[in-house]
C-alpha cells in the first residue's frame, strides 16, 4: 500500500514537467490589425490558433450587475488536429498588465464563445467579457490544461 501511495505522489509531482507548465515559454502576442479584419500592418509569426479581437459590447443578461468590459473574438484553428473551444478558457489583460479572469462574468451576458471543438480551418466567433470597467488591450486563450494557446492584441 505505502509503495502505491508513493509512486501516485511520484506521478502528481511529475505532471508539470509532462504537461510543460514549468520554464515554458510565453506564447507571442499576435499583433491586432488597424481596421479588425485580422491582417495586420506587420508580419505575424506562424501561429496554430489565430484570435482577432476587437472592442465589444455584450448583450446583458437579467443576472448581469456591474459593469462589464468586452470584446468580440474569432478564433480560428490553424492547427492540422482539433482545437478545443471553451468561453472558460479566456481572460483579458487590461492597459495597466492586469489580467481580468471571466468566470466571474458568466451568465451576465449572451454570445459568448461557444464551447466547441473545431477541426482545421473552422472558425468560432463570440464575445469574452470580464467584470469590471477597463479598456481590454489583451485576449488571451488557454486549453483544458490551462497551458496559453494564443494571444492577441485588442484592435
Amino acid at each position: 500500500m505505502r509503495v502505491r501511495i508513493t509512486a501516485l505522489i511520484l506521478g502528481l509531482l511529475a505532471i508539470p514537467a509532462a504537461t510543460g507548465c514549468e520554464g515554458a515559454e510565453p506564447v507571442a502576442v499576435q499583433p491586432a490589425d488597424e481596421k479588425g479584419g485580422g491582417k495586420s500592418a506587420k508580419p505575424a509569426e506562424k501561429v496554430t490558433v489565430k484570435i482577432v479581437a476587437t472592442p465589444g459590447t455584450a448583450k446583458r443578461t437579467v443576472l448581469a450587475s456591474g459593469d462589464l468590459s468586452c470584446v468580440k473574438v474569432t478564433i480560428t484553428n490553424q492547427r492540422k488536429g482539433q482545437l478545443a473551444v471553451n468561453p472558460l478558457y479566456f481572460s483579458l489583460v487590461d492597459t495597466k498588465g492586469e489580467k481580468h479572469d471571466v468566470t466571474d462574468a458568466m451568465g451576465d451576458y449572451e454570445g459568448q464563445v461557444p464551447t466547441t471543438s473545431l477541426a482545421p480551418g473552422e472558425k468560432a466567433k463570440g464575445t469574452v467579457c470580464a467584470k469590471g470597467d477597463f479598456t481590454p488591450k489583451i485576449v488571451a486563450m488557454t486549453d483544458e490544461l490551462l497551458q496559453e494557446q494564443a494571444r492577441a492584441e485588442v484592435a
